[in-house]
């Protein structure tokens, strides 16, 4: 299922331990967008990013990579969290 989802580059996204799989760490992570696909299975969107810091410090093209719960993707965009 595709979903509504327009998430620019660089959005800062502050994500919970449970809105993320796998999360191998088990913490909130600070998400730095990269890429948010809007192909949803099961509510969760794949999401590209970086937790090393705005810049992508990290020298890659995204450190992170999860699904991630399209709610909490839009409470972010929403300025909820």
């Amino acid at each position: 299922m595709i979903v509504e989802l327009d998430v620019p580059r660089g959005t800062r996204l502050l994500l919970l331990d449970i809105e993320i799989q796998p999360n191998p760490t088990a913490r909130d992570e600070l998400v730095w967008a990269v890429a948010v696909y809007r192909d949803a299975t099961d509510g969760m969107v794949l999401v590209h990013g970086h937790v090393c810091g705005a810049e992508g410090e990290c020298a890659r093209g995204w450190c992170f990579e999860a699904k991630v719960l399209v709610a909490a993707i839009r409470a972010n965009l929403d300025g909820a969290r």
